[in-house]
């Protein structure tokens, strides 16, 4: 998936994008929600909180295997 891809999903341009991944701009709690959101997966872990995608009180997609 390329930047701009990423970017049009999370509703973000693509140089907003780059700049946060680069770090001249900070990531805000919403970036981090709607790419936990779009990952399938915890905010928690987006932030290195965590080496468990899908922490066990989370609940957890619909056909995803246990």
């Amino acid at each position: 998936m390329t930047q701009s891809a990423l970017a049009d999903e999370i509703g973000l341009t693509r140089q907003a994008l780059s700049s946060k991944i680069n770090g001249t701009r900070s990531f805000t709690k919403k970036d981090y929600v709607a790419l936990a959101d779009f990952f399938d997966t915890s905010v928690d872990y987006l932030m290195g909180r965590t080496l468990d995608p899908w922490p066990v009180d989370a609940p957890q997609a619909e056909g995803v295997a246990s």
